[in-house]
């Protein structure tokens, strides 16, 4: 026996709304508002509650290259190279310095006179002193990195992250009498944080962001490296680079190849501003 008409109708209306109501939740999430992520180059979309830690879904896993990464910057400020009439792009060299390494970086640089900012680990610097006075020595810039490359570092609680950072900045201006300026701040992993950017600029430093990422610590390859500079650079680039963290024989080539490409390009070499 067919059920009453009015029973029919209850369903079907049910369903209807059920499906209006998942529609609806959907479309939020595509249509939320975005904000840029980066600097002078192609926009990236992040979230307009501000930057988050990466996720799985945003950073490639270890050991697989050729997963791309989002650009990072941080919430208060996209610090981007300085704009002149030449386009221009920015270096830097994160988790160093390192012995094997960072010398065969600074024999590149100063080949084609380029400056670059070395964002270094506190650790790696009290033990590689010699190498922070190379970098400063040669005209290049400071950043810290933190003490320990620790990416839950914008996650503790504000007194913690305070002193963390006191003393990975103290830990490079130190290095030299009278200190050294430290200039920028650049969080492990991108995992900028509001109140991350807050104390870091209390400590006097400017976060410190990328556009362009060669992935180069999942060692993808030469080509790989070189690659993604050649399809993404633009003018106001700053390029991530690693001199530590892991074997970085692929980056030591793909720099040598990449500078004088640069150039070849029109691009001046130039700090962050």
């Amino acid at each position: 026996m067919s059920p009453p008409y009015i029973y029919r109708w209850a369903g079907l209306l049910t369903t209807v709304g059920l499906i209006v109501g998942v529609a609806a939740v959907v479309l939020s999430d595509v249509g939320a508002p975005t904000v840029l992520a980066t600097s002078e180059g192609p926009a990236v979309a992040a979230s307009a509650a501000g930057p988050r830690a990466r996720t799985a879904e945003d950073a490639p896993v270890r050991g697989m290259p050729g997963v791309a990464r989002p650009a990072i910057t941080s919430s208060r400020l996209s610090v981007t190279s300085t704009t002149t009439e030449r386009p221009t792009v920015a270096l830097t060299f994160d988790d160093g310095p390192t012995p094997q390494y960072t010398p065969q970086v600074l024999e590149l640089l100063a080949e084609y006179r380029a400056p670059a900012t070395f964002c270094m680990i506190g650790n790696q610097a009290a033990v590689h002193t010699d190498l922070v006075h190379r970098v400063v020595d040669a005209g290049h810039r400071l950043c810290d990195h933190t003490m320990s490359h620790d990416a839950t570092v914008g996650m503790h609680d504000p007194e913690l992250m305070s002193r963390q950072l006191d003393t990975s900045h103290s830990s490079l201006a130190t290095v030299f009498q009278p200190p050294a300026p430290v200039d920028y701040f650049r969080a492990p992993e991108g995992a900028w944080t509001p109140q991350l950017d807050e104390v870091a600029a209390r400590t006097g430093m400017r976060p410190l962001g990328w556009s362009v990422d060669t992935l180069d610590w999942t060692q993808p390859g030469v080509a790989a490296i070189v690659a993604s500079v050649q399809q993404s650079v633009h003018p106001g680039a700053i390029i991530l680079f690693h001199d530590g963290g892991g074997p970085r024989e692929q980056t030591v080539e793909a720099v040598r190849q990449l500078l004088p490409w640069l150039q070849e390009q029109g691009y001046e070499f130039t700090l962050p501003n």
